[in-house]
């Protein structure tokens, strides 16, 4: 049964934009302040950041069922993280294009099964980031033609699925794309349904020229001296 969209106040945005300055850009993400006066009369500035790359994931699934992890150095962090494949989609590439070539790339494999599984922004109180997770199963060899990147050190583990999830649920997978991907299918596996809305599931496989997301939409006026 299809659920009644949750309910939306007629006037949502209580924010006046008074003035948008650009502070740093880089090839991967860029930030900007906003100067903003609250429909409740309170004046402030608002830091956001923007990420150029979309954030790409695959569940990689074998034949046994298990996950294709992939173990790497978070510098941020100062931690190592074991996660599902991921990466960052350019401009000129749709999420698909992109974690196809993530997954050859970081684990030399290709996959004949492939299907959206979850959509999410990571952090919307400060960013417009915004996530393509998918689902992909009859994996085989890419052939070893594809490598990862210089300063990328990356290793390769099989984990059972049921393990995978113990792991989230103990904190010891903590990446946010791994998590909500497994979460995802696990509650697909518990019964739980619905079909993605059809505009947002074609996104998935299209360019962010062709159907920019609104947080693009909105740098795109702020490059054009639009508040």
């Amino acid at each position: 049964m299809k659920l009644p969209p949750l309910p939306i106040p007629a006037k949502p945005n209580p924010y006046a934009v008074l003035e948008r300055k650009a502070l740093y850009d880089s090839p991967w993400l860029r930030l900007r302040e906003d100067r903003f006066r609250h429909r409740r009369g309170r004046a402030g500035h608002y830091a956001v950041c923007g990420f150029k790359r979309s954030a790409c994931g695959v569940l990689a699934l074998d034949a046994e069922d298990r996950v294709i992890l992939v173990g790497q150095w978070r510098y941020p962090l100062e931690q190592y993280s074991w996660e599902i494949p991921e990466g960052g989609g350019e401009e000129h590439e749709s999420p698909f294009a992109a974690i196809r070539r993530e997954l050859a790339e970081e684990a030399d494999l290709e996959a004949d099964s492939w299907e959206p599984l979850a959509h999410f922004h990571p952090s919307n109180s400060s960013t417009d980031e915004e996530a393509f997770l998918f689902l992909a199963t009859d994996l085989h060899s890419a052939g070893g033609i594809h490598h990862a990147e210089e300063d990328e050190e990356l290793a390769i583990h099989r984990e059972t699925f049921q393990q995978c999830l113990q792991r989230v649920l103990s904190g010891e997978i903590s990446d946010g794309l791994s998590v909500v991907a497994l979460l995802t299918l696990n509650a697909r596996r518990s019964g739980v349904t619905a079909i993605m809305d059809p505009m947002l599931a074609e996104r998935f496989f299209q360019t962010t020229g062709e159907h920019p997301s609104a947080g693009r939409d909105r740098w795109n006026r702020l490059l054009d001296s639009q508040p």
